[in-house]
């Protein structure tokens, strides 16, 4: 991105602690547009989610089979539609979501999605390597098989899905923290028991126990540190929805 743009170098911070994610989804792409058409700045927001929900990309909302649709059903778990891409991924108290969106005049356009990824997810990255493990962007074959989701020992440690508009890009994040057992056997209804040897959590990884809030100062740092910004926190992002400078 270019980095002598004062805009594009001044970032607002959202950091919701723990949220009903639905609420969040709900303001995500109304704020997004704002930071595409430079009436607020750029954004990244992280969130703990309050409780367990789904969640599901736009398209593969659409494509559900009637199997599928009855599995969600019977699971009694509330169900929200995201903007960007990607298929059915859960939220809940293990995770730590994020979401950055910067105007696409920023983006050059020689870009590819590819390049698009690894610069907005680029603080997630550094963050996981000055944790010392090795991350990298890959697919698995089962579990949301998106091409630039973050790997560790070709198990998905970070979901990403990405909506490229003409005005912004959005990048969506689910980093599995302290997934568990209980975790993996809700999915396991919608994608198998292969699901099992796709997702590795950060704790597992650590052999420890993980604070979210240091991994939440964690990504922030990391952000600031490989796109050059310096964060404005902020903890209610009404604001910035009636913000029409």
């Amino acid at each position: 991105m270019n980095r002598h743009n004062s805009h594009s170098r001044k970032w607002v911070l959202i950091d919701y602690k723990l949220a009903d994610s639905g609420k969040v989804l709900e303001k995500e792409e109304r704020l997004a547009l704002k930071a595409g058409e430079m009436k607020i700045p750029p954004f990244l927001e992280l969130w703990i989610p309050s409780r367990k929900c789904f969640v599901l990309g736009k398209v593969y909302a659409t494509r559900l089979t009637e199997s599928q649709r009855k599995n969600l059903t019977e699971a009694r778990i509330p169900i929200y539609i995201r903007a960007s891409g990607g298929g059915l991924i859960l939220h809940d108290p293990t995770c730590l979501n994020f979401g950055l969106a910067v105007p696409r005049e920023i983006i050059p356009e020689q870009w590819g999605i590819d390049r698009i990824f690894f610069t907005l997810s680029s603080g997630v990255v550094l963050a996981l390597q000055k944790l010392k493990i090795c991350v990298y962007h890959g697919k698995v074959k089962v579990f949301c098989p998106g091409s630039f989701d973050l790997l560790v020992k070709k198990k998905k440690i970070a979901g990403l899905s990405l909506l490229v508009r003409e005005k912004f890009c959005l990048l969506h994040g689910t980093l599995f923290v302290q997934a568990d057992s209980q975790y993996l056997e809700t999915l396991e209804r919608f994608y198998g028991p292969a699901i099992r040897d796709e997702i590795i959590s950060l704790q597992r990884l650590k052999n420890d126990s993980v604070n979210m809030e240091d991994i939440t100062l964690q990504i922030v740092k990391g952000y600031q540190e490989s796109l050059n910004v310096i964060f404005k926190p902020l903890r209610n992002p009404d604001f910035l929805l009636n913000f029409s400078e």
